[in-house]
């Protein structure tokens, strides 16, 4: 039997709306501690993803906002907060990838492997006819890979 995405994929849907707050999405990525979650719209659909990486890309100031600050002596941690604080109540769809990374549960384990790691993401929305089905994560793939191996985590000791 050919092991496939459905067979990896845990069924915590975790997300964010698109019109929630990026505040608001902070909260549920630590709250959950996730380093990432899918971005749904009203009916369910993947319409994004948002990470910690877009988040701090947002956050942290480009060579040119540093260059027109009135003084290269600001507080560099008080220019980074306020930064954050001015966009922290905006959509989260102002700042998520709009072209999420995503499987269909009947992906191959090969092409989810390979796929996790040539796009260096750490979780991977499984996506049913536009709908998100679940979610692998790099811990649940080693999780399966141990599992299928015959060994526990006693024995490996």
């Amino acid at each position: 039997m050919k092991t496939t995405a459905k067979d990896l994929m845990h069924y915590d849907l975790t997300s964010v709306m698109e019109d929630d707050t990026v505040h608001d999405a902070i909260h549920v990525l630590y709250s959950h501690n996730l380093p990432g979650v899918p971005v749904l719209d009203e009916e369910w659909n993947l319409v994004g993803f948002l990470s910690e990486s877009d988040i701090l890309k947002a956050a942290v100031p480009t060579y040119l906002e540093v260059l027109a600050r009135s003084s290269f002596l600001e507080d560099e941690d008080f220019f980074l907060l306020s930064r954050f604080r001015s966009f922290g109540g905006k959509k989260v769809g102002e700042f998520m990838n709009r072209k999420p990374i995503c499987v269909e549960p009947d992906t191959s384990l090969m092409a989810v492997a390979d796929l996790m790691i040539r796009k260096s993401v750490k979780r991977l929305p499984v996506v049913e006819d536009g709908k998100l089905a679940g979610m692998i994560s790099r811990e649940a793939f080693c999780e399966f890979l141990m599992e299928e191996s015959g060994q526990d985590s006693e024995e490996s000791r």
